[in-house]
């Protein structure tokens, strides 16, 4: 392995004030704040040579269009965010895993119209907020035209959330038609949420694997960085990737600030790891992975295996 591909991504969330939401939700208190904080954020990445992707509610999308369309020709790339409950105007007081086939069916096609208003297209590049999905989503998103997105974060097992992700693949894959949990062979790749498997933490009865986002009080990046390039070594991917991920809900103009900080160290934690493996870090975009995805891995069925007829104990 001689390059890693950097993913740095930020999903972008209306103001807390936005369809009920609460100081508890994500989100920026203003606009104002958001095209500050989103500028930031972006800014920094591209100082590192790494561009940026947006997962962007529709109502952000309203709010700096321009600002988007700006980051794009730096070569951002721009896709559709959705928290159900966050939607104006919503009827979903739900999380997107929630939902059933129809009903995602008739949010993403409603979000999407509003995003194509706003920045002058439809998205083909989708992440649910909380990374909250089922086993109706990848066929569906396909069938509205998606031809990629980061849906899935390894390791999560968070019930309440309707984001259940344990067993799920590590690697951009293409996605399984049938079972989110399993490669397959639509013609949808997904890029996992980048995580740490050495070990795994329980708060409040969710469960998870460390990644490489800003937002913890207390995390040693360097150790999470340098865990995740020695096992992207060992299963030594087709498409090796590290993700990062945030949202528009923190200074990131500002080192001072706690998250921006942590922003700052994570990304060059990255960078040191990669480079201290003799690995060169490669900044990437969700869609520049989808296309890589296309050109090295074959789109084929997944091998059908027949479980064992019983397990003798210790094997």
């Amino acid at each position: 392995m001689d390059k890693i591909y950097i993913a740095v991504t930020m999903d972008c969330e209306p103001v807390r004030s936005a369809a009920g939401a609460t100081q508890a939700t994500s989100g920026p208190l203003s606009y104002e704040d958001s095209a500050r904080f989103i500028d930031g954020f972006a800014g920094y990445a591209q100082e590192n040579d790494f561009p940026v992707s947006f997962f962007i509610h529709p109502e952000v999308a309203q709010a700096h269009p321009q600002l988007f369309l700006d980051w794009e020709q730096k070569g951002a790339c721009l896709g559709l965010h959705i928290h159900p409950y966050k939607i104006n105007r919503t009827r979903y007081r739900s999380h997107f895993g929630a939902l059933t086939p129809l009903e995602q069916t008739i949010l993403i096609s409603e979000a999407s119209a509003v995003w194509r208003e706003a920045l002058g297209r439809l998205p083909i590049y989708f992440r649910p907020g909380t990374f909250s999905a089922n086993d109706a989503t990848f066929r569906i998103l396909t069938e509205l035209g998606f031809r990629g997105g980061s849906l899935s974060c390894p390791g999560r097992m968070y019930p309440d959330l309707y984001a259940v992700w344990t067993g799920a693949p590590l690697d951009p894959h293409y996605a399984n038609e049938a079972f989110r949990l399993m490669e397959g062979n639509l013609d949808f790749v997904n890029v996992p949420l980048t995580v740490d498997v050495s070990s795994m933490a329980t708060v409040n009865g969710r469960s998870f694997s460390r990644d490489l986002r800003p937002d913890y009080l207390e995390a040693d990046y360097d150790q999470i960085a340098g865990n995740i390039v020695a096992q992207l070594q060992e299963r030594n991917p087709a498409v090796p990737v590290m993700m990062i991920v945030t949202h528009n809900d923190n200074d990131f103009t500002n080192p001072q600030d706690r998250v921006c900080g942590n922003y700052h160290r994570s990304l060059q934690a990255v960078i040191n790891a990669c480079k201290k493996a003799g690995i060169e870090p490669v900044g990437a975009t969700v869609e520049s992975l989808c296309d890589l995805v296309r050109e090295k891995i074959p789109r084929e069925a997944p091998e059908f295996v027949i479980g064992h007829a019983s397990i003798q104990a210790g094997q």
